[in-house]
């Protein structure tokens, strides 16, 4: 039986070949910068397979951003930039320094503990003023950015000393919005709905409720109900642009009670996932 270290040592030499002399055209042409928007949708798919508790989809989704890790690896030893072992020396190194409640004669005896003795870490390995804020990806997904942004200021008491405050919050920038959608102000408009969605960040953070998650769980469940509608108009032979907003909505109730149960077939042509327009 292969040992992981060899199995890992084919793979790493797979990659190399596809970007060599005699390896793949498609591959050979990649940049760390065209690799990108695949590497995104790597991470959104294993995400996605997490969220779906699927381990054979999982398993090939950490396979994928593997590949990935690989790739932009070979890409920077081409450069002469850093090799895989630099990669896996600095991570490890990291690891260790910013744990030392682990590997370190340290003490933490709570999460906060532990969030200290980290920033005191990365304090040391900066030997420079940084702000709290830094090394926070300006890529990051809206939702999320709002979440790490608050978590950071929670650190050091800048935060409320309960779900009340965001929540009351809420209904305070909803009142702003009000009066700036009156006052026809776009641009106010575009501000008071930021400030509402970086408040409801702040509301399901105090909550410990991922809203990331919740958005994508809302997302899901909007998705099946609107193909509810979908399924019982292409059954019905009708096209959905020709349902009253009255009938969409009772089908949109109609489908919270069914939860996915098949609706009859009066087409012996019909197609899973497929509607009129």
């Amino acid at each position: 039986m292969p040992s992981l270290e060899k199995e890992f040592k084919n793979f790493v030499k797979v990659i190399a070949k596809l970007r060599g002399k005699n390896g793949c055209p498609w591959d050979k042409e990649q940049t760390h910068k065209s690799l990108k928007p695949y590497m995104i949708e790597e991470t959104y798919e294993a995400i996605e397979a997490i969220d779906k508790k699927n381990d054979k989809h999982l398993k090939e989704e950490l396979g994928d951003m593997l590949l990935h890790i690989l790739m932009h690896t070979e890409i920077a030893k081409e450069r002469k930039a850093f090799t895989l072992f630099d990669v896996i020396k600095t991570i490890r190194k990291k690891i260790i320094h910013r744990h030392p409640h682990v590997f370190s004669n340290k003490k933490a005896k709570n999460i906060e503990d532990i969030w200290n003795l980290s920033e005191k870490a990365k304090a040391i390995e900066k030997k420079e003023y940084k702000s709290l804020m830094d090394g926070i990806p300006k890529t990051l997904p809206a939702l999320h950015k709002a979440y790490k942004i608050q978590g950071r200021a929670s650190r050091i008491g800048f935060d409320w000393p309960n779900h009340q405050g965001p929540l009351n919050k809420i209904i305070e920038e909803i009142n702003e919005l009000k009066a700036e959608i009156k006052n026809k102000n776009k641009l106010r408009i575009k501000y008071e709905i930021g400030d509402i969605l970086f408040s409801t960040v702040n509301l399901s953070r105090k909550l410990k409720i991922d809203p990331e998650n919740a958005l994508r769980e809302t997302i899901s469940k909007f998705n099946k109900r609107f193909k509810f509608i979908e399924k019982w108009a292409y059954i019905n032979r009708k096209k959905l642009n020709s349902l009253s907003l009255k009938e969409m909505d009772k089908l949109w109730e109609k489908s919270k009670i069914n939860k996915g149960t098949k609706l009859k077939r009066r087409s012996s042509n019909y197609k899973k996932g497929r509607g009129l327009l």
